[in-house]
């Protein structure tokens, strides 16, 4: 009893340093200092539609705001994106944030969805950016194309997805092998522009 009395307190307590962000945190075990908290057991952080799940997080504070949170083993998502890592840095007040190590994430299209495994992806949740790069290769997958390359820039809002460095664009279905040192896709047409390109056309043969 007094250890939910003690949760509850602290959420309160919380909610009035960060009611005007609007930023709402639970955990099941709480230690405060003066310029951070450790939360731990079903940690959730949500600003709007945007929410952080973990079992373990700190969040810091900076200029005055509590800003700066860094978390292991996370699951970050939002309206259009969904995404885990082993180590997720994330400023509540920019929306920018890095997750490293194992990150799988999944960009929700209106009729598709981009899945993504990197080992490093960068998110600008405000501007709906996202950058991801790999010490071997980044594996991306869209419909019937699977794609991979050194690292990557997707812009939302521009359905354009920006390849750089060892790229390999293969569509199984319609029959298409590209490699290239740099490629555009357009992820709403589906079109594809490329530098340095080989590329290969199967064309089926009459019996």
């Amino acid at each position: 009893m007094k250890r939910n009395f003690l949760l509850i307190v602290f959420l309160l307590f919380l909610s009035l340093f960060t009611f005007s962000a609007k930023i709402n945190v639970r955990a099941q075990e709480v230690k405060g200092e003066e310029s951070r908290y450790i939360l731990k057991s079903d940690v959730l952080i949500q600003k709007g539609t945007l929410s952080i799940t973990t079992e373990m997080a700190t969040i810091t504070l900076v200029n005055d705001d509590w800003r700066n949170v860094d978390t292991t083993s996370a699951y970050i998502m939002d309206e259009t994106f969904q995404a885990t890592s082993l180590i997720l840095q994330f400023d509540l007040q920019t929306e920018k944030g890095t997750l490293k190590g194992d990150v799988v994430a999944s960009i929700l299209l209106e009729d598709s969805i981009i899945d993504i495994i990197c080992d490093e992806l960068l998110i600008d949740n405000n501007k709906k950016m996202y950058e991801g790069k790999s010490e071997d290769l980044v594996f991306i997958k869209k419909d019937d194309y699977v794609i991979h390359s050194k690292s990557f820039v997707y812009l939302e809002e521009e359905n354009l997805l920006t390849l750089s460095q060892e790229v390999h664009i293969v569509n199984n279905v319609k029959k298409i092998d590209m490699n290239s040192t740099k490629a555009l896709f357009n992820t709403k047409t589906n079109d594809i522009e490329a530098q340095n390109v080989n590329l290969i056309l199967e064309v089926s043969e009459e019996e």
